[in-house]
């Protein structure tokens, strides 16, 4: 009678890979890079998590945006910007969505913002799509926390110079913004096909977990 073979560790590893690489959003929508806004507030809820960490946070009513913000030269999108940031959330509750290099960088300092800490973030609006669940998320670029500023150094988010006009499906939006118009045209830097990269990130995923299942049941068999 065969005997089951135990996936183990390797089933494991395999699983938290795909589910890892699912449950990242980033590259399914777009981002508006023209109008990059400010926040500053008190963390109200911490939650560190691959692929994404998100701190809510309470935004004074006078929020006001400081003349300097060191290293906003330098982040991507920034040539798309029609100005300085401008404030966002003041006198209400706003979350933060780190993109997953900046989760592992904050979430790995045993200082990382928690609830009580001051944070302050440059961010960009995700655009509005018809059937996007994420639509209207504030990505972070630059996150001001833990003493140093921290920007988003990855390649995976699209940006756009300007959301497309009304709403629209997240199948549409790509087509629309390779229009002559410029309006919604991809910004300098901006990447390619993300919902390719996500898909053939999740096929390498469950062929290294089928790889590891295959090699754990042969030693498995030896053994016996």
């Amino acid at each position: 009678m065969p005997r089951r073979a135990r996936t183990g560790p390797a089933g494991a590893i395999g699983f938290l890979l795909l589910h890892g690489m699912l449950a990242h959003h980033g590259g399914g929508g777009n981002y508006d890079a023209s109008r990059p806004l400010y926040l500053r507030g008190r963390v109200i809820q911490a939650r560190y998590g691959y692929p994404h960490a998100r701190l809510r946070i309470e935004v004074p009513s006078g929020l006001v945006v400081p003349s300097e913000l060191p290293g906003v030269e330098g982040l991507r999108g920034h040539d798309a910007w029609a100005g300085p940031p401008r404030p966002e959330g003041a006198g209400e509750v706003r979350e933060l969505l780190l993109p997953p290099d900046l989760t592992g960088t904050l979430g790995g300092m045993s200082g990382r913002p928690q609830v009580g800490d001051e944070v302050a973030a440059v961010v960009y609006r995700r655009c509005e799509a018809e059937g996007d669940e994420y639509s209207g998320e504030l990505r972070v670029q630059m996150i001001y926390a833990a003493g140093g500023a921290h920007p988003y150094r990855g390649t995976l988010t699209r940006f756009v110079d300007r959301c497309l006009r009304g709403a629209r499906s997240r199948q549409a939006a790509p087509a629309a913004t390779a229009t002559a118009t410029g309006t919604g045209a991809p910004a300098a830097g901006a990447d390619g096909p993300p919902l390719f990269v996500l898909g053939g990130g999740a096929a390498v995923a469950a062929g290294f977990a089928a790889a590891l299942i295959r090699l754990r049941t042969r030693r498995t068999s030896r053994e016996r």
